[in-house]
């Protein structure tokens, strides 16, 4: 799995590359923590290039959800497609978490 940091109107975004599962969903922790550690509490995950998630990988996102909300802040997620979204549908996350189809819909979201 890889992560690409990047930034739109002071959000942060975090493109995600690969599968995530069990043994790696703490770099997905460690880069929120990390954002939250620099004041950043408005992120947007795009996962568009996700093939697959377990569920670890959806326990992560609601704990980095429920942590930026400790600081006002929010997580979003955009671009779930193929069976990741099978994955949100089927553990109910996905009318848990913020889901969005495109990253200018989630971007918009926060003002």
């Amino acid at each position: 799995m890889e992560m690409i940091e990047r930034e739109n109107n002071s959000i942060q975004i975090i493109d995600v590359i690969g599968e995530v599962d069990l043994y790696n969903t703490k770099e997905i922790k460690d880069m929120i923590d990390e954002k939250i550690k620099q004041g950043k509490y408005q992120i947007i995950l795009n996962l568009l290039k996700v093939p697959f998630m377990d569920s670890s990988g959806i326990g992560t996102l609601v704990t980095g959800m429920y942590r930026l909300k400790k600081y006002q802040g929010s997580l979003k997620i955009v671009n779930i497609v193929g069976s990741v979204a099978k994955v949100f549908k089927m553990t109910g996350m996905d009318t848990h978490l913020e889901i969005f189809d495109s990253e200018e819909e989630a971007v918009k979201s926060f003002k």
